[in-house]
């Protein structure tokens, strides 16, 4: 009972917190008049799609999807931009919990249709097809990729791992519409895809775990964030060959030399004349002279910064931080609230912050004036508290209770039910390959070890945890020195992935372990 009231009082804060920071009233939001955009951002682990205003960083509203949503993507064209040329339709967004991707009705905020990607799958990101007709998938649980003809929902699936360990990450497709590029951070370089005949063509070797890869406004050069080697590979689309790396270590104003920036993502302002990078480590945004192709500034952000967005006319950039350390009285963790940042570009400082749903991933940016129909949105009826995800299995329940001190492993109890104590650290699990049989009733007891965030040392972060294909009954958090436990029925066969689902850290997306299932 203790731990339920902690948890009920722990929702409280964090929808009054909310509350107050977004000056907002449950139920009643609506689009600020001085609101020229609108944001679809990803809700990552709360399973929704958010609306927000900018500059205001209101919320309007957050749409359920499903589990663990990662990428929105507007209808029209992929060009010439980081948000595309969008027809104020529709807005896409892949499910990396259950291997799906959702179609959102712009006008009327409302999920209409679902499109299911054969599983075992794990969609990362995807992107569209410069005709609006087609998005590809990357398949980073299963190192496959996934073409998907969007009017029929007709999807594709090929094999890009070569029987390797492999995680398809991030991907563009090509302004001409010739070819899709997908990073791979496992494999450290970047597979070519030829869009027309669906297959892989090449695979180039680009950074070190390479993470985002972004078109520059022209189209012609592709920047890769070497995650772990701290530089951009930039990447010649027509030649397809890297021909150039930009060094995000060395010292600038302000910031000493920095062994492991940690970029991740990149933005281009219209002009063609300046490139912003997300660095996860430096806690910053570094500024690149796109004319001599370096690192000019860095500018702070708090903290933690994965994606970023860049609105239409490049007046703001959008910052999605993983952490809020000590920014948002009564938060109970560094990773809670996460929150989006506002920087001004003609000064290059943030001007505004506000929190978020846990956690965000990339976003999409749209002129208010081309959504009809958006001065009649609102918050649903029960306000913030759709903070936490509305998507939980009825029939699973979970506990929060004292840190289990039992050893890790699998084992059967004497009415039959397959108990897994589960240990979760930065970056990983233990065990890290479990096995049960098809029909059994699985109870979890997953447990928090981490005494700080690795290679940070950030305070200890809060660990997601999902199986995918198996994301309602396994979508669970749990804080440093806590364990939660819950059952679910093995019900489907096969080989799935488990891995955190809240950004915990450097090597997050590395955290990765097997749930098998066998006939």
């Amino acid at each position: 009972m203790k731990n339920k009231k902690m948890l009920r009082i722990a929702v409280k804060l964090l929808a009054m917190l909310f509350v107050m920071a977004t000056g907002m009233e449950a139920g009643a939001a609506q689009l600020n008049a001085k609101d020229e955009y609108i944001i679809f951002a990803s809700g990552g682990i709360s399973g929704t799609l958010q609306v927000i205003g900018l500059p205001s960083l209101s919320t309007i509203k957050l749409i359920p999807i499903g589990v663990d949503t990662h990428e929105p993507v507007f209808s029209g064209s992929n060009q010439p931009g980081t948000n595309g040329t969008p027809d104020g339709k529709y807005v896409f967004i892949n499910d990396k919990g259950d291997s799906s991707v959702g179609i959102v009705d712009i006008s009327t905020q409302e999920l209409i249709r679902k499109i299911n990607i054969p599983g075992p799958f794990g969609p990362h990101h995807i992107a569209i097809t410069p005709d609006g007709k087609t998005l590809f998938a990357t398949g980073e649980l299963s190192g496959k990729m996934a073409k998907i003809d969007i009017a029929s929902g007709k999807v594709e699936v090929i094999d890009v791992s070569d029987g390797q360990e492999s995680a398809p990450d991030y991907l563009l497709v090509t302004h001409d519409g010739k070819y899709c590029l997908a990073t791979d951070y496992y494999r450290s370089g970047v597979h070519v895809i030829e869009v027309d005949g669906f297959k892989r063509i090449k695979f180039i070797p680009a950074g070190k775990n390479p993470h985002g890869i972004d078109l520059t406004m022209d189209g012609k050069l592709a920047f890769v964030a070497g995650k772990l080697s701290g530089n951009i590979p930039v990447f010649d689309v027509a030649k397809l060959e890297v021909i150039k790396e930009i060094d995000l270590t060395p010292a600038v104003p302000g910031f000493g030399k920095s062994s492991a920036p940690g970029p991740l993502h990149t933005v281009f302002t219209n002009d063609g004349k300046w490139a912003y990078t997300t660095l996860f480590v430096d806690n910053a945004l570094a500024k690149i002279d796109l004319g001599k192709m370096e690192m000019v500034k860095k500018i702070p952000v708090h903290y933690r910064p994965g994606h970023l967005q860049i609105t239409p006319d490049s007046k703001y950039i959008t910052v999605w931080n993983k952490y809020s350390t000590g920014l948002f009285a009564g938060s109970i963790s560094n990773q809670d609230p996460t929150n989006v940042e506002l920087i001004d570009l003609a000064k290059d400082e943030v001007i505004a912050r506000a929190p978020t749903v846990p956690e965000p991933h990339n976003a999409k940016i749209i002129k208010a004036d081309a959504v009809r129909g958006y001065m009649h949105t609102s918050l649903p009826p029960e306000g913030h508290a759709s903070l936490w995800a509305p998507h939980k299995d009825p029939d699973v329940r979970a506990r929060l209770v004292p840190e289990d001190k039992g050893a890790p492993g699998v084992s059967r109890t004497s009415d039959g039910i397959v108990e897994i104590r589960l240990q979760e650290f930065s970056y990983g699990f233990k065990p890290d390959n479990v096995t049960v049989k098809k029909g059994e009733k699985v109870r979890v007891i997953l447990t928090n070890i981490d005494k700080a965030t690795g290679l940070t040392n950030d305070p200890a972060p809060v660990h997601g945890f999902i199986i995918n294909e198996y994301g309602l009954q396994t979508n669970w958090g749990v804080p440093q020195g806590k364990s939660v436990v819950f059952e679910f029925v093995a019900d489907k066969a096969g080989k799935f992935a488990m891995f955190c689902s809240y950004f915990c850290g450097p090597l997050h997306l590395e955290m990765r372990g097997w749930f098998n299932v066998e006939a």
